[in-house]
């Protein structure tokens, strides 16, 4: 009795996870890089946080192309119905802390940022605290949906040896 989906739905995500993956490794070989480099030519005081920032940077976006990798794993595995089972779980936690230590990354840049560093415009100020309040916000809600995942599991064994 498992739920199947249709699989064009799941090559729809398929497809739009691997161009954020295309997006992201962009970002990590050229965008990124690319504004390191800008942001120390246009403030030589502050260019040795150059590439410390740009590690950061890269490692948040490693983060996400891990988590990005789950998505997909866990997607074939709801394409083969067998989403329901503890294996999911241990993509769902891979999810859970890469969302953590991606927070963890981007509050410790900003709390450098504004409190040691003292640089930045504001709009980068802004964005980095919405991303830590995001971050926040996508792990807590992805360790509700883990603790569905658990009962539906449970749900769904039981369900099973009914029929």
């Amino acid at each position: 009795m498992s739920q199947r989906f249709h699989p064009a739905t799941i090559a729809v995500l398929k497809a739009l996870l691997a161009l954020l993956f295309a997006g992201a490794l962009a970002s990590q070989i050229w965008v990124l890089p690319t504004l390191a480099a800008q942001c120390a030519t246009d403030d030589p005081p502050h260019a040795y946080l150059r590439i410390p920032y740009l590690v950061v940077c890269i490692v948040v976006v490693l983060g996400f192309e891990t988590a990005l990798a789950s998505v997909w794993r866990l997607l074939s595995m709801t394409a083969g119905g067998q989403v329901f089972s503890g294996r999911a779980l241990r993509w769902v936690d891979l999810i859970i802390g890469c969302a953590a230590a991606d927070t963890v990354l981007v509050a410790g840049l900003f709390l450098h940022v504004v409190a040691v560093a003292q640089v930045g415009p504001f709009l980068v100020v802004a964005l980095m605290a919405a991303g830590v309040v995001f971050g926040v916000a996508f792990t807590l809600l992805m360790l509700v949906m883990r603790g569905l995942l658990v009962v539906a599991t449970g749900q769904h064994d039981e369900l099973e040896a009914v029929i």
